[in-house]
């Protein structure tokens, strides 16, 4: 999503995870989970995987090694998988389906060619997400993300592909995010006006 954003030419404050997504069809499950093994990272969650380090040695820790350690000597790079469907430590995503099928952008990493979900289809995963976060940061992240994919690609707003549904719980949940924070959150992030934020999503 940071490189869809960027390239637009709109500042992303970009994440804490790296998510990664893969069709099961064409790539086994343990040939990613091999990959991630050897590139340092530990299965930590149902869908997340970690690599530990030390703050101030920046030394690779073991997850047994970093209870060790205070937290606060802590960092932590995570990767969360999601496939189109259940599969054992990844997060089903039905929408990828559609990623697969056609609904895909591409951007240039270091000199990689790497597929992305369509702006359109990241917009629609957020809106079916941010109803359901119990978890107020990661909440606020999603509007956050939600309105910088939206702002970035104008054309979206009142798109009549995004699932009603979606749209619906979204639009009822939008008065409860002004009064519990979520918006004020959002906008500190993304370092603009409520007014903008506000208005971009009511457009929806």
């Amino acid at each position: 999503m940071h490189y869809l954003v960027k390239g637009r030419g709109f500042p992303h404050m970009g994440s804490r995870d790296i998510d990664i997504f893969f069709d099961p069809k064409k790539i086994a499950l343990r040939k990613v989970e091999g990959i991630l093994g050897k590139m340092g990272f530990h299965r930590h969650s149902t869908f997340r995987w970690v690599k530990i380090f030390h703050s101030e040695t920046e030394k690779e820790l073991h997850p047994e090694e970093s209870k060790k350690h205070p937290m606060h000597n802590l960092s932590y790079v995570y990767f969360d998988i999601a496939t189109p469907s259940k599969m054992r430590h990844s997060m089903p995503e039905p929408l990828l389906k559609r990623v697969f099928a056609k609904e895909m952008g591409f951007v240039e990493v270091s000199g990689i060619r790497i597929m992305v979900p369509s702006a359109r289809m990241l917009a629609e995963m957020k809106l079916k997400s941010i109803p359901e976060r119990k978890d107020a940061f990661k909440r606020t992240k999603d509007v956050a993300d939600l309105y910088a994919i939206l702002n970035s690609h104008i054309e979206l707003l009142g798109h009549k592909k995004f699932s009603r549904k979606s749209v619906k719980k979204f639009r009822e949940r939008l008065p409860r995010f002004r009064i519990d924070g979520t918006l004020a959150g959002a906008v500190g992030m993304l370092g603009t006006s409520a007014e903008n934020v506000a208005q971009v999503l009511e457009n929806l």
